[in-house]
């Protein structure tokens, strides 16, 4: 999926007839079900009364899905949050392989597990997806605890005990990449302020 962002509709819809008649000069299309034109930017959320919408529709673009919306402060943001459909994805695989590792002991589960929240971590853990992060870990552990108790006949944990030794050793959401960077401030000599 490629996005392309334009300051002017008339600008993207010239692109897209050139765009077509270039891609016909190869005998290649462009596929009429996965191409769409979205209002998306300052204006959207005003503008997109004239379609017939209540709000800017999203889109979902690297396992994410992006959305028009505001600072507290009123200024205009990208929003994003991890996909609904990734996330469940990745919560399943997840399932899976607890599932398989349960003949090779609790330690390797909780070792996985640990690097498998890490990982999402560091690629979802982005501005204004906190929210969707921290859901992450907590099914995430929900996962774990579940088939730490499927190892024998009986129960072996509590979930007392399964958060007293074992959600320690798990990550917590947090944001890493900060998308949002406070603007440094110039002086009237030129010099930065923070």
């Amino acid at each position: 999926m490629i996005v392309w962002c334009f300051g002017r509709e008339a600008d993207a819809r010239r692109f897209r007839l050139e765009l077509t008649d270039r891609l016909s000069a190869f005998d290649l299309e462009v596929e009429p079900s996965k191409t769409a034109m979205l209002r998306f930017g300052s204006e959207a959320q005003r503008d997109c009364h004239q379609d017939g919408l209540s709000r800017p529709k999203v889109f979902n673009f690297l396992g994410f899905t992006h959305f028009v919306t505001r600072s507290r402060s009123g200024r205009f943001l990208v929003g994003r949050q991890t996909e609904g459909k990734r996330f469940r994805t990745k919560l399943k695989a997840l399932n899976e392989r607890l599932r398989a590792l349960r003949v090779a002991g609790g330690n390797q589960m909780v070792e996985f597990a640990r690097q498998h929240v890490e990982g999402h971590i560091q690629y979802h853990g982005v501005s204004g997806n906190t929210r969707r992060v921290t859901s992450y870990v907590y099914f995430a552990s929900r996962l774990l605890f579940k088939w730490l108790n499927r190892r024998s006949q009986s129960r072996s944990l509590t979930w007392e005990r399964f958060g007293e030794a074992i959600v320690r050793r798990l990550p917590r959401g947090r944001i890493l990449h900060n998308l949002y960077p406070v603007p440094l401030c110039r002086t009237p000599t030129g010099s930065r302020m923070v």
